[in-house]
């Protein structure tokens, strides 16, 4: 009898044992499922600007749209309150960054999991490529995909010297990642200003003709020339109005004469004479430059103005300039100057008429055929 009792004491002490383990347990559980809704509750807002990768710890996840619409949060699995998306717990009903669903930006406030836009209250709702982005004060739509000043994100400005345009919601050179380093973005491509010859110093400043680049300055030799200069020798020209120099290095027009635009002047006329060129005047005076229809006439500096030195035809004969037969300087002394050629053909001989002779299509003639 006295074992019987032992027994069933013993075998109540084990259930009473075995019931507050029990308890305990449960009491445990419960604990750290709170805690783990408290953590997630505490860690799902992003609270943070910026890519959420510089400052999400490693046993965190960025969840959303991209690095920068991202809300650091708890890996799953998740609470009830917390919708699992792409690896990590997120508050669909108040997270801006996973609106309604995982991935869905709000560019104004997410409530009860609908996005209020802070454009549309303004009265300006944004299209679906469109970012709703506050600048000075003010609600306005942007996207962010392709404008310069909101490059990737609001109010993100590219560097107007590493790059030129948004692409992709990336700063880009053309249609290249930006320029990085000492280089800069011009014309669309990365360029060395210290050293490129098309853009020395400043993009677009080309070096002229010779010369070199050397730490952004155009040089000829140990000579540094100004911007449109070009190089000579040793010497820095200015092919535009440097006579000595005139459209080339060495094209001299001629004591006294000028330059202009790269073309010789004659005398202190300043006209440019035109060389070979066809007649379009349909009165011939040679004396004073004007070609006849039909005729080629070769116009050079003689003295102080532009004279018709030789003409050709052809029907024959043509006259040039009678003081300046064939070649500047050759007076006909009042006679004339006929040029013949055959036809056209070939280069024509210009002579000076004897008194008396006219210039026919055989050449000088006398006056009466």
């Amino acid at each position: 009898m006295r074992v019987f009792r032992l027994s069933l004491i013993l075998i109540s002490s084990i259930v009473l044992l075995s019931g507050c383990a029990s308890t305990n347990s449960d009491g445990n559980n419960e604990n750290n499922t709170n805690n783990i809704n408290n953590t997630n509750n505490t860690n799902n807002t992003n609270n943070n600007t910026g890519a959420c990768s510089s400052y999400c710890p490693e046993d965190k996840i960025c969840v959303g749209e991209s690095d920068e619409h991202s809300t650091c949060v708890e890996p799953c699995p998740c609470d009830d309150n917390h919708e699992c998306y792409d690896g990590g717990c997120v508050d669909l009903f108040n997270d801006e960054n996973n609106c309604g669903s995982g991935g869905n930006y709000c560019s104004g406030e997410c409530i009860n999991g609908s996005c209020t836009d802070a454009c549309a209250s303004a009265g300006t709702s944004c299209s679906n490529n469109e970012t709703c982005c506050q600048i000075a004060g003010s609600y306005v739509c942007k996207n962010t995909s392709t404008d310069f000043y909101n490059c990737g994100d609001c109010a993100y400005e590219c560097d107007d010297e590493n790059a030129n345009a948004c692409v992709n919601g990336q700063c880009a050179c053309g249609t290249t990642s930006a320029c990085t380093g000492d280089m800069t973005c011009c014309s669309n491509s990365c360029k060395d200003l210290s050293t490129d010859v098309y853009n020395c110093g400043a993009c677009g400043n080309a070096c002229g003709t010779g010369l070199s680049c050397t730490d952004g300055q155009c040089m000829c030799g140990d000579q540094a020339c100004d911007f449109g200069e070009s190089c000579c020798g040793n010497y820095c020209a200015d092919l535009d109005n440097d006579p000595t120099n005139c459209g080339e290095c060495n094209n001299n027009c001629g004591t006294s004469n000028g330059c202009q635009s790269g073309q010789c002047t004659c005398g202190t006329s300043g006209e440019i004479c035109r060389g070979e060129f066809s007649g379009t005047g349909f009165t011939h005076d040679p004396a004073n430059g004007i070609c006849m229809q039909m005729y080629t006439c070769t116009e050079e500096c003689c003295g102080d103005g532009c004279k018709i030195t030789i003409a050709s035809s052809m029907l024959g004969a043509a006259e040039a300039d009678p003081n300046n037969c064939g070649e500047c300087g050759n007076s006909c002394n009042g006679n004339t100057c006929c040029c013949f050629d055959l036809m056209g053909m070939g280069d024509p001989s210009c002579e000076c008429c004897s008194s008396g002779e006219s210039c026919g299509m055989a050449g000088c003639e006398p006056a009466s055929k």
